[in-house]
């Protein structure tokens, strides 16, 4: 197995369901001399482009497209760089979502964050409205990242925003991620969120930009 064709073995064991696959492709890359810290990037990150774009394509349906993302959810660790970078004191609440199971941009970005020595909180997906504000008390964090991935469901990110105003929240800067916004960001605006973070890397931007401004953590 070459470098070349190891992103299109491990997204093989992804929609396979075999998370002992995937294992074992991972620590065949390793044994080739990829270091851990560039695992993510060079492996996993192209495995998920490929299950991304077979489902968009229509070559996966949706019930294979999130079992697929399970598995890879489940491997993540083995693919995670180690943590160099001190820690920010920023804390980061991510999920996906009420009634939308996917994962995929979510732990991309999540792992980013994470690896910049953000303190991550990551909800998983098919995440309550109530929940979000429930973990942001818990845990005093005032940055928020949802993603959805379809119209409905990005719709009703404004029930996010809406809970945080009741609950005297206002301080939370939302961002929201995903397709539909990415598409209409007129869209995020509707729901009340303070920018689209459209990839991992503009994640980082913006919370970089909030710990600017706030000058200290959060």
């Amino acid at each position: 197995m070459t470098a070349n064709d190891a992103p299109a073995r491990l997204y093989d064991a992804f929609v396979s369901q075999n998370p002992a696959d995937a294992i074992a492709v991972i620590q065949r890359v390793k044994a080739s001399g990829v270091a851990q810290a560039h695992l993510f990037d060079q492996l996993f990150a192209p495995a998920m482009s490929l299950l991304g774009g077979a489902w968009a394509r229509g070559e996966i349906d949706e019930y294979g497209f999130t079992q697929a993302a399970v598995v890879a959810e489940q491997i993540t660790s083995f693919v995670t760089p180690p943590t160099t970078a001190q820690d920010t004191g920023i804390t980061v609440l991510v999920g996906t979502m009420h009634h939308d199971l996917h994962s995929i941009d979510k732990d991309i970005a999540a792992a980013a964050l994470k690896e910049a020595g953000h303190r991550v909180i990551d909800l998983g997906t098919d995440v309550r409205p109530s929940e979000f504000l429930e973990r942001a008390e818990e845990t005093g964090a005032r940055i928020l990242i949802v993603f959805a991935q379809t119209m409905s469901t990005a719709r009703s990110v404004l029930r996010v925003r809406e809970m945080f105003s009741a609950g005297g929240r206002d301080d939370v800067v939302l961002f929201v991620a995903g397709g539909p916004f990415v598409a209409d960001v007129s869209l995020a605006r509707a729901v009340g969120a303070n920018g689209i973070a459209r990839g991992a890397e503009s994640a980082l931007k913006l919370v970089a930009r909030v710990a600017a401004k706030s000058g200290g953590a959060s």
